[in-house]
C-alpha cells in the first residue's frame, strides 16, 4: 500500500478524533454553564426561603415564648397542688394508722379480759372494733380523694404538653379500684357496727343477770358449764368475747397481735415520709416536665437572639 495513502488515512483518523474531542469538550462546558446558574437559582431560592422563615421565627417567637412561660407557670402549680393534696393525704392516712393501731391494742385487752372483767371488756372490745371500721373507711377514703385528685392533675399537665392518653379509660380504672377498695372497707365498717351492737346487748344482759354473766366468764376460761347454760351464753352474748372458747380467744388475740403490729408498720412507714415532707411522685414528674420546657425555651431564646 501506497505510503502517501496510509499518512492521508492515518490524518484523517486524528481529525476526526480531534473534533470528537472538541464537540465533547464544548458539551460539557455548557453543561457545567447550566450547572452552574441552576446552582446559583437554587441557592438564591434557598436564601429567599432561609430569610422567610428567619423573619416568621423572629415575628412568631415573642408568642411563643409567653404561651412556654404560661405553660411553665401552670406545671409548676399543678406540682404544688398534687404535693398539698398527698401531704394532706398522708396526714390522713397517718391518723388512719393511728386509729387503727389503738383498735388492736383495745381489741387485745378487751379480749385479754374478758374472763376477768365482764362490762369493762366488752366496751374495750366494742371500742376496739368502731376505731377499726373507722380506721378502714378513713384509709379507703383517703385513696379515693388522693387518687381521682392525682389523675385530674395529671390530666390536666397532660393537656399543657400534649401527651394525654385516653382520659375516659385511664378514669374508669381508677374509679373500678378505688371502688372495690371502699366496698370492701364499707363492708368491714358495717360487719363492725353490728358487732359493736351485739357487746352493748352483751354489756345490758351483763348488767342485768349476773348469774349468767358469770356462768360466761366460766364459759370463756374453762368451758365447764353445762349444755343449757352453754346455749343461754351463746343466745345472750353471741358474737362477743363471753362466747368464745379459750382456744377461740387465743386465735383472735393472735390475729389482732398480727394486724397490730401491720398497723404500727403503716404507722411509722406513713410518719416517717410526713416527716420527711411527703412529696408525691406525680409533683416530680410535673416540674421534670417544667424543666425540659425551661431547657428548651432557653434554646430558642438563644436562637432568637443570635438571629437579631
Amino acid at each position: 500500500m501506497d505510503k502517501e495513502y496510509v499518512a492521508h488515512i492515518y490524518s484523517g483518523i486524528l481529525l476526526s478524533h480531534e473534533k470528537k474531542q472538541k464537540e465533547e469538550a464544548v458539551a460539557l462546558h455548557e453543561y457545567l454553564n447550566e450547572l452552574k446558574t441552576d446552582l446559583a437559582m437554587g441557592d438564591q431560592d434557598t436564601l429567599q426561603e432561609g430569610q422567610l422563615d428567619r423573619k416568621r421565627f423572629l415575628e412568631e417567637f415573642p408568642r411563643m415564648k409567653e404561651e412556654i412561660e404560661e405553660r411553665i407557670k401552670k406545671l409548676h402549680a399543678l406540682a404544688d397542688k398534687a404535693d398539698k393534696v398527698h401531704r394532706d393525704c398522708a396526714i390522713s392516712h397517718v391518723a388512719a394508722a393511728s386509729a387503727g393501731t389503738m383498735s388492736g391494742v383495745l381489741t387485745i385487752l378487751g379480749l385479754t379480759l374478758a374472763p376477768v372483767t365482764t362490762g369493762a371488756s366488752l366496751a374495750l372490745f366494742a371500742t376496739g372494733l368502731g376505731l377499726g371500721a373507722a380506721a378502714a373507711v378513713t384509709g379507703a377514703s383517703t385513696s379515693i380523694v388522693e387518687s381521682v385528685s392525682t389523675l385530674a392533675v395529671e390530666t390536666e399537665a397532660s393537656r399543657l404538653t400534649s401527651t394525654a392518653d385516653n382520659e375516659e379509660e385511664v378514669f374508669e380504672g381508677v374509679v373500678r379500684d378505688s371502688a372495690a377498695q371502699f366496698a370492701y372497707s364499707v363492708g368491714k365498717f358495717f360487719q363492725a357496727m353490728q358487732d359493736i351492737e351485739n357487746n352493748v346487748h352483751a354489756i345490758k344482759v351483763a348488767k342485768g343477770n349476773p348469774g349468767l354473766a358469770a356462768s360466761a366468764k366460766r364459759f370463756t376460761t374453762t368451758g365447764q358449764v353445762s349444755v343449757k347454760r352453754g346455749k343461754q351464753v351463746q343466745k345472750a352474748f353471741g358474737g362477743t368475747a363471753l362466747a368464745m372458747t379459750k382456744e377461740a380467744r387465743i386465735k383472735r388475740v393472735a390475729e389482732a397481735g398480727v394486724s397490730l403490729l401491720m398497723e404500727v408498720a403503716i404507722l411509722v412507714k406513713e410518719a416517717k415520709h410526713l416527716h420527711e415532707g411527703a412529696k408525691a411522685e406525680s409533683a416530680e414528674r410535673l416540674r421534670q416536665q417544667a424543666r425540659e420546657l425551661e431547657e428548651k425555651l432557653e434554646m430558642l431564646t438563644h436562637i432568637y437572639e443570635s438571629l437579631q
